[in-house]
């Protein structure tokens, strides 16, 4: 490997407190996942890249002021220095030894790599081979050598699978022409270099000898040509339609599952790229004004697709990575590959540098990728980039160094140590993190001492590195043998205790589980008590009317059960908000008792049961797409089994987009039955693997998106609360986000960044449900810190169970009380009891201002609001809106089913909703037409009302079907001036 340009390390004076730093990195260098116990570690990791910067001076107008983007309150991130660069050259000379053998050579203690732009920038190839790669190529390109190249002895091989498969894509000699041949021609060019050949062992060979020459090669034709063609068949396929290669449609947009056609787009996007930079090289100095200008806008395009090339490259690479940092169980190597992959960056330069780029790059994918082995060291040498965070500070500003006893740079290495542990652990982290290092020098130590004196060993090789591979095989054969047994001897493994034939009611219909809840299934008058945790009097009040109401439905004539379904209760150790559920039985169990005491000439009579799907909807299903739920339990099979006993005829509620409630609706078509889910906006709910028997009463969030994105982009409300920036048009936008949590809240950000970042600029912070209650100060004191440098507002895209947390503590936060004016929140899942009780909004957290979306506006003089009140003594809302609404269009559909099929099941329900639907039902959630190829309404009301100082509620959005057999309405604003966005 070249070696980079070596600093003089007698020369470098190393700032004050470095070495703390080098030797906590050191630490994380040796083994990736150190402090963390075995069963703690998870799966999903993320080490934060670290941009050494330098500590800002004391006194800004005697410093020469701030530099160019950098706010003068942020003290955490420091400022940049090109003499950083030499000590990134410093802890790369710390990455490699000699070899304690015979031989003498030198070894690397854990894989790395470095950029070094002076050799990039002298490296001019031709235009054949890899010359029209362009310079973000060839920087991947020989970070991937490096790390090759820089294995640990005993380590093994670095495959990078998606890397080489992608990069080969970008340097197929393909001729431009049919898509057919395009795309046959990448398929091969990757089978050509990557696949296995098949072929005939050296034994089979020289028995083909023996027999002679014509002989043996006409047999061998007749033998490996179907093979062959086969073999080069199926990997075709596999590198197609397989799901290694299938995020990279995602990526660029690309509909469908084939990597090929995302191949093609991707090789689109690079030749255009390296045309315009071709092009702009060769360009006359003396362009007129329009031909600059049509320039700029071609240039601004090619630096997108480099920018898409550059990004799926890395993707690449990072999954190569992490799928080489924990191989197989079975594996001889996985203990002795502990170590990060190691990439320093001692240019981090500004815009237009690699590095830069590079680093912006890895900002935007890292979010996205899961597990990134990939440690990041960077120096920063000019304007810090805008994402970069700094270091949280604990108990003020740094001031001194360490040798004057105030400890401040062993704090800051203790920052960087909190920060690797967080990441190490699997908490979501910012991904780049700037460290400040002191102007002082460490008494004239120089960078000799951390060079020579190392800590940083790699694991040796030894022998019980044999003993998880013996056991894995031993285990294995274990598992064949005992699963051949039990073919060959059934009869012989019967459990000695025989169950119970005859099971308590509570066991069979609503057994407790582990979190301490009663789940499953009641009617209220069957001793099962689904009420626990810290709202069990609210459920328990609901359940003796649901008793009541049943009792008075007679059951010896023809009838139908609807099951409320959805998380009802919360954990014993919870202390999460009130289930967003609640509102909606209230609203489902006063329209049973309104139908059921009609007296219509034919009418179906409805008999209601609840299910309670325990919280995070975790035991609602087993198995499939919920893969949290390893009890026995299955609340979702409950249901189906009681589909004949209760003359079930459909299901309402859900309440919640999760994969755990998919795939209870998944469960319950597999036996024909209606799901029609209230409060449900994840659009993974209505698309991929949504089942036909599913349909909603929101709208998704394709919609909700873009109208809260037009709402932030025009509101005169929200503007008076923030400022807009220099060169946008939009306010910017903190979107608080739980990136676990893919069903809702990360699809929820993902689509309102897409159609707001063209106006505003979009800062994600992660937060979410499984988020440590420690990390809340944190992650709270980052969001003020971004408000108050943006002046911008806080897009919530999490769940409404933790929003009371985050508020405590940004209300709390000494930024976010002292911002000029109120911090704007803008939330689609708004804290139940928020909704219902707003003066609560100026009474405990007066320094910020609530806008949420909604689903409806029930009149607020109508019956429905009336009774509702004087049923529940609660106020009504949207949610218990939607409760009431399912109830009344399946008590429709029946009756209309019933007149010609007295006797219908449930699948006939799935059936007329299929193709006849329902056309404009006047509800008290809005105006709907559901079914007939639509599983949401079209057009779906949705509106966006805001908290104010007073503690009232106002309307300050409306879009939507909002009156029977009218338009929608599609303006919004003072006097109607904004469009609303329309449904796909």
């Amino acid at each position: 490997m070249p070696q980079p340009h070596r600093t003089d390390e007698h020369d470098l004076v190393l700032p004050c407190g470095f070495d703390d730093i080098v030797r906590v990195i050191d630490r994380y260098v040796v083994d990736r996942r150190t402090g963390i116990p075995p069963r703690r570690q998870s799966s999903r990791h993320r080490l934060p890249a670290l941009l050494f910067a330098r500590e800002q001076a004391a006194d800004p107008a005697a410093a020469g002021g701030s530099p160019a983007g950098v706010a003068t309150d942020d003290t955490g991130r420091g400022e940049p220095d090109p003499a950083l660069s030499a000590l990134v050259h410093v802890y790369h000379h710390r990455l490699v030894r000699l070899s304690t053998g015979e031989t003498g050579h030198l070894a690397s203690l854990a894989p790395h790599a470095l950029v070094d732009e002076e050799l990039l920038a002298c490296d001019r190839p031709g235009e054949d081979g890899e010359g029209q790669d362009g310079p973000h190529v060839r920087l991947l390109d020989r970070v991937a050598r490096q790390l090759r190249v820089t294995m640990p002895d005993g380590s093994g091989t670095l495959r990078l699978t998606e890397f080489d498969a992608c990069l080969s894509v970008l340097r197929a000699d393909v001729v431009p022409g049919d898509v057919t041949d395009e795309r046959r021609a990448l398929r091969d060019t990757i089978y050509d270099k990557y696949a296995w050949k098949f072929g005939f062992a050296a034994e089979v060979t020289r028995l083909g000898e023996e027999l002679g020459a014509k002989q043996w090669s006409a047999i061998t034709k007749l033998v490996t040509t179907p093979l062959a063609w086969l073999w080069r068949w199926s990997y075709g396929v596999r590198i197609d339609r397989g799901a290694r290669f299938r995020w990279v449609g995602g990526m660029l947009d690309e509909p469908g599952r084939s990597f090929l056609n995302a191949a093609m787009s991707l090789r689109d996007a690079h030749l255009r790229s390296r045309a315009q930079d071709r092009a702009g090289q060769e360009a006359p100095a003396d362009e007129d004004a329009p031909a600059a200008a049509a320039m700029s806008a071609v240039s601004a395009v090619a630096a997108r697709d480099e920018a898409v090339v550059r990004q799926v490259l890395l993707t690449a690479l990072i999954h190569d990575l992490a799928r080489a940092a924990r191989p197989p169980v079975w594996s001889v190597r996985r203990p002795r590959r502990r170590w990060p992959f190691v990439l320093l960056l001692p240019t981090v330069g500004g815009d237009g540098s690699p590095s830069r780029r590079l680093l912006n790059s890895f900002f935007a994918v890292s979010e996205d990728v899961g597990t990134c082995p990939l440690l990041v060291l960077g120096a920063a040498t000019g304007d810090l980039p805008p994402y970069a965070v700094g270091l949280p500070r604990h108990g003020g500003p740094f001031h001194g160094t360490r040798h004057s006893g105030n400890g401040t740079t062993v704090t800051t290495a203790q920052a960087v140590a909190s920060l690797l542990a967080e990441g190490a652990s699997g908490q979501p982290v910012e991904a780049v993190r700037v460290v400040p290092l002191s102007r002082v020098p460490d008494n004239g130590a120089t960078a000799e001492r951390p060079v020579v004196r190392r800590t940083v060993r790699s694991r040796d090789r030894r022998a019980g590195d044999w003993l998880r591979p013996v056991v894995a095989a031993v285990a294995v054969t274990a598992v064949v043998a005992a699963g051949l047994f039990q073919v060959v001897r059934p009869g012989e493994t019967h459990s000695r205790t025989e169950p119970d034939p005859n099971p308590p009611a509570t066991d069979t219909w609503c057994p407790r589980v582990s979190t301490g809840e009663r789940v499953g299934i009641t009617d209220g008058s069957d001793n099962c008590e689904l009420a626990h945790g810290l709202y069990a009097p609210e459920l328990r009040e609901l359940e003796a009317r649901l008793g009541r109401q049943n009792a008075g439905v007679d059951r010896t004539k023809p009838y139908r059960t609807l099951v409320f379904f959805a998380p009802l209760s919360v954990g014993s150790a919870s202390r999460r908000t009130v289930p967003t559920g609640f509102q909606m039985l209230r609203g489902a169990l006063l329209a049973q008792q309104q139908v059921n005491d009609l007296n219509l000439k034919s009418q179906m009579p409805i008999r209601l049961l609840v299910a309670n799907a325990g919280e995070y909807f975790a035991f609602g299903s087993h198995g499939g797409l919920n893969t949290t739920n390893h009890s026995g339990v299955d609340v979702a099979r409950m249901i189906v089994d009681r589909i004949h006993r209760d003359h079930i005829a459909g299901v309402i509620g859900l309440t919640q987009s999760r994969p755990e409630s998919l795939q209870a609706a998944i469960e319950l078509d597999a036996q024909g039955v209606t799901v029609l889910g209230t409060g449900v906006s994840g659009q993974p709910m209505v698309e991929g693997d949504s089942p036909v028997s599913y349909f909603q009463l929101s709208a998704p969030d394709a919609r909700v998106a873009r109208i809260m994105a037009s709402f932030a982009r025009h509101s005169p409300r929200l503007a008076a609360l923030t400022k807009i920036g220099p060169g946008h048009t939009a306010p910017a936008a903190v979107v608080v986000f739980d990136p676990h949590d893919a069903y809702f809240s990360t699809d929820l950000k993902t689509r309102f960044t897409a159609a707001y970042r063209s106006a505003g600029p979009v800062y994600p912070v992660p937060y979410g449900e499984s988020s440590n209650n420690s990390q809340t100060p944190s992650v709270a004191a980052g969001i003020c810190a971004l408000i108050r440098r943006t002046d911008g507002f806080i897009l919530y895209a999490g769940r409404s169970s933790v929003m009371h947390d985050l508020f405590y503590y940004l209300q709390d936060d000494k930024q976010c009380r002292t911002h000029q004016g109120r911090v704007a929140v803008l939330a689609e899942s708004a804290a139940p009891n928020l909704v219902l009780h707003p003066e609560m909004m100026p009474q405990e957290y007066g320094s910020l201002s609530l806008f949420y979306s909604q689903f409806s506006l029930p009149d607020a003089d109508g019956p429905f609001v009336r009774n509702f009140r004087t049923s529940f003594d609660v106020s009504s809302d949207s949610d218990a809106a939607a409760g009431y609404d399912a109830v009344k269009v399946f008590f429709k559909v029946m009756n209309q089913i019933s007149v010609t099929d007295p006797h219908f099941t449930p699948s006939a329900v799935v059936t007329f909703l299929q193709s006849t639907g329902v056309t404009d039902y006047v509800g008290e959630s809005g105006i709907m037409t559901i079914g007939k190829g639509h599983k949401y309404p079209v057009d779906k009301e949705v509106d966006i009302r805001e908290i104010t100082e007073d503690g009232t509620k106002i309307t300050d959005l409306t879009c939507g079907a909002v009156s029977a057999k009218a338009a929608a309405v599609t303006r919004w604003g003072p006097s109607g001036s904004f469009f609303c966005p329309e449904d796909d």
